[in-house]
């Protein structure tokens, strides 16, 4: 009798561990969960204002894209072009500053400037309170026109993760440096105007299960990470491809 119940607790043992590690996992997957949520939170609730130490003296401008190259908002392009490219980044992302000035620039002369695609640019600010800041300003950037000339401006100006490169002052001189209205751009940001599109967008990247920055939705197909040119063209004609046939 006493063997047998002996036996039976021994059998048992080893599906303790095991349960308690799928609760330790799905513990932990939530406790990351929710302190991404919280950083939101808290850089949203956040005054204007950083202790950051980086003070550029001055900041690098870039050569405007083409003023026929039709453009609204965050999107770049021919708003009838039969493919869309979606990119979910942030400015602080070393990969994203790559993709963002040498790759894109590259399917913007051969797709964008042609008619063939657009670009279509989501905040998935996941760095840190710099990133949130920024994405907020290319939002105001956006109000008068230029988020394009604001986008490269800050991915030629990065120099790390929240060293105070993209604090609210930086952010109100570079819109300054590109001519827009500051008067207009500096309330856009002080006041938080696109705190919730920001959020919007960060959290619709969240249900679509994107994890890392940069990543990219070429019609229907996932491109992940800053990948050589050559990666991006063969989904692009691969897509594009599909689009002619269903026409």
């Amino acid at each position: 009798m006493g063997r047998k119940t002996r036996r039976r607790r021994e059998q048992k043992k080893p599906t303790r561990p095991s349960r308690r590690l799928r609760y330790l996992g799905i513990v932990t997957g939530m406790a990351a969960a929710a302190v991404v949520a919280a950083i939101l939170i808290v850089v949203s609730l956040a005054p204007w204002e950083s202790d950051g130490q980086a003070t550029p003296s001055e900041f690098i401008i870039p050569t405007p894209r083409p003023a026929d190259v039709l453009r609204q908002g965050t999107t770049l392009g021919d708003p009838e072009a039969p493919l869309t490219i979606v990119e979910y980044s942030d400015f602080q992302c070393p990969y994203c500053r790559k993709a963002g000035l040498e790759i894109m620039p590259q399917i913007e002369a051969e797709y964008v400037d042609t008619g063939k695609a657009k670009l279509v640019w989501k905040q998935f600010p996941i760095e840190g309170e710099e990133s949130v800041w920024a994405a907020e300003a290319s939002e105001c950037a956006a109000e008068q026109n230029a988020f394009w000339e604001y986008h490269d401006t800050l991915f030629l100006n990065r120099t790390g993760i929240n060293v105070g490169t993209f604090v609210i002052s930086n952010l109100k001189v570079i819109a300054e440096e590109l001519g827009l209205d500051t008067e207009a751009f500096n309330a856009c940001l002080d006041e938080g105007r696109y705190r919730d599109k920001v959020a919007d967008d960060y959290n619709e990247a969240r249900r679509r299960e994107i994890t890392g920055t940069p990543t990219f939705f070429v019609g229907q197909t996932m491109v992940v990470g800053a990948k050589p040119y050559s990666a991006f063209k063969t989904a692009i004609e691969d897509e594009l491809g599909e689009t002619s046939e269903t026409e």
